[in-house]
């Protein structure tokens, strides 16, 4: 398993991809940061309403746009190129080589977390100190931004399985990037289903990253908890690796 991991991640470094695709997420990232920064100072204010630490301190979250396409790449790019064929060659198991993508794009989730991070707090600290506000990590923030960590190496995984699942990468980007950006969002308004939304990808891990706030939701949905919600996202991460994995890699690939 470990020359199979070590062979995905020179795939990986052998293109430009993973380091192109982390100019947008830090871009997303920085974007995130100063809107909710300016956001909460101004709030603050003009209304006295209290810094949202929590908010700001979890930007990272934007990145995570960036992270689908990444997980979404691992095995369509395969099978856009036809490099499946030697890659099974080479690893006639089929379940070691999702279980070996799976392990090596969360080392490069785990990166761009990071990287994200950093920017997230470099803009976050050094803004709040030009206008005199103290920081402040209480309140479940230390808690917030490992969240928002684990949340991108999640929707990486969660991209993987969708790729694994559509096979095709253009339908595979259309369909995540806009599941997330706009069904998602229309799931949780919608009267009939948005009862249902908690337990949907978007509605999961929006409960996982959120401080148990749903000031944003109607009222007759109720989010789950933090850690069942990233208990739910992970599973359906899993559930489209494993079905994504069986579906496409059982069939003929040459």
């Amino acid at each position: 398993m470990i020359n199979l991991i070590k062979s995905e991640v020179l795939k990986v470094r052998s293109t430009q991809v993973w380091m192109w695709m982390i100019l947008p997420a830090v871009a997303l990232t920085g974007l995130a940061t100063a809107g909710t920064v300016y956001g909460s100072i101004t709030d603050n204010e003009q209304i006295g309403v209290p810094i949202r630490y929590y908010d700001i301190f979890t930007q990272s979250g934007g990145a995570a746009v960036a992270l689908l396409v990444i997980g979404i790449l691992g095995l369509t790019t395969e099978f856009r190129h036809k490099t499946i064929t030697p890659t099974l060659l080479a690893t006639p198991s089929r379940t070691r080589v999702v279980i070996g993508k799976a392990l090596s794009y969360s080392l490069f989730a785990v990166f761009y977390a990071l990287v994200c991070g950093v920017v997230n707090f470099a803009i976050a600290i050094i803004w709040l100190n030009a206008k005199n506000v103290p920081l402040d990590f209480g309140h479940g923030v230390v808690m917030g931004v490992v969240k928002a960590l684990l949340a991108l190496v999640l929707t990486a995984l969660f991209g993987l399985g969708l790729g694994a699942m559509v096979r095709n990468q253009a339908a595979a980007m259309v369909i995540g990037i806009l599941y997330f950006a706009i069904i998602s969002n229309l799931l949780g308004i919608i009267p009939w289903v948005r009862k249902a939304y908690p337990y949907t990808p978007g509605g999961a891990i929006r409960a996982f990253t959120s401080n148990g706030s749903t000031r944003d939701t109607a009222s007759d949905v109720h989010m789950l908890v933090p850690v069942v919600g990233g208990l739910v996202f992970l599973a359906w991460a899993v559930l489209l690796l494993v079905s994504g994995g069986y579906l496409s890699l059982k069939r003929d690939i040459s």
